[in-house]
C-alpha cells in the first residue's frame, strides 16, 4: 500500500510540473513549499512517475466506463472489472453506485456493512438515504431501525420514519416528545410524518398551548397557511383572541399598528408587531419607522428583537435616501448601538458632503471599524474639506494597506503601491504527508473526473479535521490542481491574505489577451472580473443561473453572440473557456460603451445590471466618484465594485505591468479633486 500511495504521490507532482506549476514555484521562490523529496522522485526516478502516471490515467478511464455502465444499469459488465480498480481511491465510489442499483435484491448485511466502512465518504448518507426508503417501503421497520441507527442521515423524512419504526415496535411512547418537537415548527412537515403526528394526537400529544406555539413559530417563517391550519387547534380564548388581532394587523397594519391596541404583558404582542412593521414597511418606509419608535418601549421586546427590527429600519431607511432619513435613523439608532446602521448614517452624511457630520460620525464607531482603511480614508478626506489642510500622515498610514482605499490613498499621494506579497512558507512534508491521505486521494481523483460536488463535500470533511498548517497546505495543493475556488477559499480561512500567487491565479492567458484586444477593453479588467465571479472556475454556475468563467447569464449571453455575431448553439457551450471569455469581454466592452468609456459604473453594471446603475445616477450621478461608490445601495454591487478595482491593482503589479487604480479622468471626479478645482476657480 505504502508502494502505491508513493506512485501516486510520483503521479501528482508530475502532473504539477507538467502544468508549469513548479516552474512558477522556482521563479517566486517558493520551491521549498515542495522539498527534496519531491524533487527525488521527479528528478531521479522520472520513469517510475512517467508509470505510475500512465497505470493511474487507465484506471481512471476504466473508472468512468464502469461508471456509465452502472448507470445504464450493466452491472454485470461492470463487477467483471472492478478488480481492476481495487487500489483506486474512487473505488467505494462506484461501489456505492452499484450497490444503490441493486438495493432490492441486497442483503440488509450486505448494505449495512458498506455503510458502516464508508460513513466517512460523502457518497454513502446517499446511498444509505436510498436504503432507508427502500427498508420503509418494504414495511421492514426492524431492519430500518437497525440501519437508522447505524448511521441516521439528516433530515426530517428520516427522522419521522424512524419514529414510525418505533410505533411499529411499541416503543414510541418515550419518544412523544421528538414528535412534538417535529410538529411545532413553523414549516409543514414531511407526508411521512402523518403516521406519527395521527398517532400523537391520538395519545393527547396536540393541546391548545401547542397549536399556539406551531401558530407563532409558523407566523414568524411567514408560512401563513400552516398559521391558519394551526389555529383551528387552538381552544384557549386568550390565544384566539391573540391570533385574530394578528390577521386584523396583518389586513391594515397602519391602522391597528398603535399602543392601544397591544399589551406589554402578552408575550404574542412583539412577535404581531415585529411581523406588522416589517409589512408596513414594504408599503411606507417612513411610517413604519416611526410607529415602531412608538412602540418598541411599550412592548416587552427581547434585545434581539429589539436589535433586529431597529437594524432592519434602519438600514432600509438609509438605502432609500429620504431627505429626513438621517433624522429617522438617528432615532432608531441614538446611541451608535448598531455598526452597520451608524456606517450607513455616514454614507448619508457623505451623500450630502456634509463633512463635520462625517468626522462626528466616524468617531461614534467602535474602534475595529473605525480603524479600517475605510473609514480612515473617510476621516481624511473630511478632515481635509474642513480644514483645508493636505491630510499626507493619515493618507500615508492608510497607502501601507493593500486594498481599494489604500490604493486611493496611494494615488492620492502620488506613490507607488503597496501589495504587502508574503511568499508561502511551511514545511514540505505538510503537503507529502497529506497527498498520502485517502481522502485526498479521492479528492484529487474526483477533480480530474469533474466530480466537483462530491470534491467539494471530501474537502469540507477533511479541512475541518485540519490544524492551520495544515489547511494551508491543502489550499496549495488545491491551486496546484487548478481548483482555484477552493484554493481561494481556503487561503481565507486561514486568513493567509498575503499570499499572492494562491489568491490570485491566472489561467487561460493567451483568451484574455486575445479577447480584451479584440474588444479595445483594459485586460486586468476581465481578469479581475473573472476572478471576482468564479475564480477561474470555467464550470461554475450560480444560484440564479450564471455560467462560467465571467458568471453569464443565459439571456445576455445569447443577445451579447447576437449582437458580436458569434455562434452560439447551446447554453452548455458557456463552459468553453474560450466562449465564455470572448463573450464575457464583449458584453463588458458593451457596458463600458454604454456608460461613456466609465470603467466603474460599467462595473457596477455588470454586477447589478445596467437599468439599476442608470436609476443610481439619475439620482446620485452628480456626487464625486469615489462618494458614488461608497454609497451603492446594493452592498454586493458596492463589494464588487471595489474589489475589481482592487484586484485589477494587483494583477498588474504581478505581471509588472504599468498600474493604475484609476485613470485620469476618474482621478479627477473624486471628492478631494473637485474640491481642490472649484477652490483653484475661485482663487482665480
Amino acid at each position: 500500500m505504502q508502494q502505491q500511495a508513493q506512485g501516486w504521490l510520483s503521479t501528482c507532482f508530475e502532473q504539477a510540473h507538467r502544468r508549469n506549476f513548479i516552474p512558477r514555484l522556482i521563479r517566486f521562490g517558493r520551491v521549498k513549499l515542495l522539498g527534496t523529496t519531491a524533487a527525488i522522485i521527479l528528478v531521479a526516478n522520472p520513469a517510475s512517475a512517467s508509470v505510475q502516471s500512465h497505470q493511474l490515467a487507465e484506471q481512471r478511464q476504466l473508472f468512468e466506463q464502469l461508471y456509465d455502465q452502472v448507470g445504464k444499469g450493466r452491472l454485470s459488465q461492470a463487477r467483471k472489472n472492478l478488480g481492476a480498480l481495487d487500489d483506486y481511491p474512487l473505488k467505494p465510489y462506484l461501489e456505492a453506485r452499484m450497490i444503490s442499483r441493486q438495493l432490492e435484491s441486497l442483503s440488509a448485511r450486505e448494505v449495512n456493512r458498506f455503510v458502516e466502512q464508508n460513513m466517512h465518504l460523502p457518497v454513502t448518507e446517499t446511498l444509505q438515504q436510498k436504503w432507508l426508503n427502500t427498508l420503509a417501503a418494504r414495511n421492514d421497520w426492524a431492519g430500518y431501525r437497525q440501519s437508522y441507527q447505524l448511521f441516521p442521515p439528516r433530515g426530517s423524512h428520516y427522522k419521522c420514519l424512524m419514529l414510525k419504526a418505533e410505533m411499529k415496535q411499541g416503543s414510541i411512547a418515550k419518544h412523544l416528545d421528538k414528535v412534538t418537537e417535529l410538529w411545532i415548527r413553523g414549516r409543514s412537515q414531511p407526508k411521512s410524518c402523518d403516521p406519527v403526528f395521527a398517532y400523537w394526537q391520538k395519545h393527547g400529544g396536540l393541546t391548545s398551548s401547542v397549536a399556539e406555539t406551531r401558530f407563532w413559530n409558523a407566523v414568524k417563517e411567514r408560512n401563513f397557511s400552516l398559521a391558519r391550519y394551526a389555529e383551528r387547534k387552538i381552544s384557549q380564548s386568550a390565544g384566539r383572541k391573540n391570533t385574530a388581532l394578528l390577521w386584523q394587523v396583518r389586513s391594515h397594519p397602519e391602522r391597528w399598528l398603535t399602543r392601544k391596541s397591544f399589551s406589554s404583558s402578552d408575550q404574542a404582542h412583539p412577535i404581531i408587531v415585529d411581523y406588522a412593521i416589517r409589512r408596513l414597511a414594504q408599503k411606507d418606509m417612513r411610517l413604519a419607522a416611526r410607529r415602531w419608535l412608538s412602540l418598541r418601549d411599550h412592548l416587552n421586546f427581547s434585545e434581539e428583537q429589539r436589535a433586529k427590527l431597529n437594524h432592519y429600519l434602519g438600514i432600509r431607511l438609509a438605502l432609500r435616501f429620504y431627505d429626513d432619513a438621517p433624522e429617522l435613523v438617528a432615532k432608531i439608532d441614538p446611541d451608535f448601538q448598531d455598526t452597520e446602521i451608524t456606517e450607513w448614517r455616514i454614507r448619508l452624511a457623505l451623500s450630502q458632503q456634509d463633512w463635520p457630520q462625517v468626522r462626528l460620525l466616524i468617531d461614534n464607531l467602535s474602534e475595529e471599524p473605525q480603524q479600517s482603511s475605510r473609514w480612515q480614508y473617510w476621516q481624511a478626506v473630511a478632515e481635509q474639506n474642513i480644514t483645508g489642510q493636505p491630510q499626507n500622515e493619515r493618507f500615508s498610514r492608510i497607502a501601507v494597506d493593500r486594498s481599494y482605499y489604500g490604493f486611493l490613498a496611494s494615488e492620492q499621494l502620488g506613490q507607488p503601491f503597496t501589495l504587502n506579497y508574503e511568499p508561502a512558507s511551511f514545511p514540505a512534508s505538510l503537503q507529502q504527508n497529506l497527498l498520502l491521505l485517502p481522502s485526498v486521494r479521492r479528492m484529487y481523483e474526483l477533480i480530474q473526473l469533474e466530480h466537483f460536488s462530491y470534491a467539494r463535500q471530501e474537502w469540507n470533511l477533511l479541512f475541518s479535521t485540519l490544524n492551520a498548517e495544515q489547511k494551508y497546505a491543502l489550499s496549495h495543493l488545491a491551486g496546484s490542481w487548478e481548483w482555484h475556488s477552493q484554493a481561494i477559499a481556503g487561503a481565507a480561512q486561514v486568513r493567509k491574505w498575503n499570499d499572492l500567487q494562491l489568491r490570485f491565479p491566472l489561467e487561460y492567458a493567451e483568451l484574455y489577451q486575445q479577447s480584451t484586444r479584440q474588444q479595445n477593453i483594459p485586460l486586468n479588467w476581465a481578469l479581475s472580473i473573472t476572478r471576482q465571479e468564479s475564480a477561474f472556475n470555467p464550470l461554475a454556475r450560480s444560484g440564479v443561473g450564471a455560467i462560467g468563467l465571467m458568471q453569464l447569464m443565459p439571456k445576455t449571453a445569447r443577445q451579447t453572440a447576437k449582437k458580436i455575431r458569434q455562434n452560439l448553439p447551446a447554453i452548455k457551450e458557456l463552459y468553453n473557456p474560450a466562449t465564455n471569455i470572448a463573450l464575457g469581454t464583449a458584453y463588458l466592452a458593451q457596458m463600458l460603451d454604454r456608460f461613456d468609456g466609465s470603467r466603474i459604473y460599467a462595473t457596477a453594471a455588470y454586477n447589478a445590471g445596467p437599468y439599476r446603475v442608470k436609476g443610481w445616477l439619475k439620482k446620485r450621478g452628480h456626487l464625486p466618484l469615489d462618494i458614488w461608490v461608497e454609497v451603492i445601495p446594493y452592498k454586493e454591487t458596492r463589494t464588487y465594485v471595489q474589489r475589481v478595482l482592487e484586484y485589477g491593482v494587483v494583477y498588474d503589479m504581478m505581471a509588472n505591468r504599468p498600474t493604475r487604480l484609476l485613470d485620469d479622468n476618474e482621478r479627477q471626479l473624486l471628492a478631494l479633486n473637485l474640491v481642490n478645482d472649484e477652490a483653484s476657480v475661485v482663487a482665480d
